[in-house]
C-alpha cells in the first residue's frame, strides 16, 4: 500500500462582506476561485475537503459534486474554527490525523501547482515566499495540525503555527480577494492569469 494523499482544505466560509459577494464564486477566466482551488489541489493528489458556510453550500455543491464539503454555521468565529472543521472531517475519512496539510483560503487565488510542489518537498510547516514575503498556500506538519485541532476557535493561525519560507518566483503570490478593485486588480495581472487560470477562458 502507497503512502495516503496528503490531505488539504480550502477556507471559503468567510461572509465576503467587504466584497457584497461571495469570494469563493467569483470567476476567473471560465472558473470560479473554489473550482481553480479545489482542482488545483486536486491535479496535486490532494484528499480534500472545503468548508463552506450556510448560505454557499447549496451552490459550492453543484459546482463541486464530488468535492468533501463541510458547513462552518459560525464563519465570524474565525479561519482557525474553519480549518477545525476541516481536520475533523478529514479525521472522520482517515480515521487518523493527517501528517501533512496544505491549507489554501479562497480569497488567495494567485498559486499554481509549481508552488504547491515547492511546498510538498519541504518536511515541516512551510509558506511560499517571493522576495521575501510569504503568501499562500500554507504547509502544516502534524504537530502544527495538532495544535490548530487543540486551539481555542478564534485562536490566530500565525500564532499558532511558525511557518518556514519556501523561496518561490511569483510576483503575483500576495494577491488578496477583499474588494470589487482587488477583483479587477487580478483579471489585469496577465502573469497571474497565465500562471494560474490559464485553463479556462479569455486567455
Amino acid at each position: 500500500m502507497g503512502p495516503s494523499p496528503v490531505a488539504a482544505v480550502v477556507l471559503a466560509a468567510g461572509l465576503s462582506r467587504r466584497l457584497g459577494r461571495p469570494k469563493a464564486l467569483v470567476s476567473i477566466n471560465g472558473s470560479t476561485l473554489v473550482e481553480w482551488a479545489h482542482q488545483r489541489l486536486n491535479d496535486a493528489g490532494c484528499e480534500t475537503v472545503v468548508v463552506v458556510n450556510n448560505d454557499l453550500a447549496e451552490q459550492v455543491a453543484r459546482l463541486l459534486p464530488k468535492a468533501t464539503l463541510v458547513v462552518n454555521d459560525d464563519p465570524d468565529a474565525g479561519r482557525t474554527r474553519s480549518l477545525q472543521l476541516g481536520c475533523a472531517a478529514l479525521v472522520d475519512q482517515r480515521g487518523s490525523i493527517p501528517e501533512r496539510l496544505l491549507l489554501a483560503p479562497v480569497d488567495r487565488p494567485a498559486w499554481d501547482i509549481e508552488i504547491l510542489e515547492a511546498l510538498l518537498n519541504t518536511s515541516t510547516s512551510s509558506a511560499p515566499a517571493h522576495e521575501g514575503r510569504r503568501g499562500h498556500p500554507v504547509l502544516l506538519d502534524q504537530a502544527a495540525i495538532e495544535a490548530v485541532v487543540s486551539a481555542k476557535a478564534d485562536a490566530s493561525l500565525r500564532a499558532l503555527v511558525s511557518f518556514a519560507p519556501v523561496p518561490v518566483e511569483a510576483p503575483w503570490l500576495h494577491h488578496n480577494i477583499d474588494t470589487e478593485a482587488d477583483v479587477d486588480r487580478l483579471l489585469e495581472d496577465e502573469s497571474a492569469l497565465l500562471a494560474c487560470f490559464s485553463r479556462g477562458e479569455g486567455i
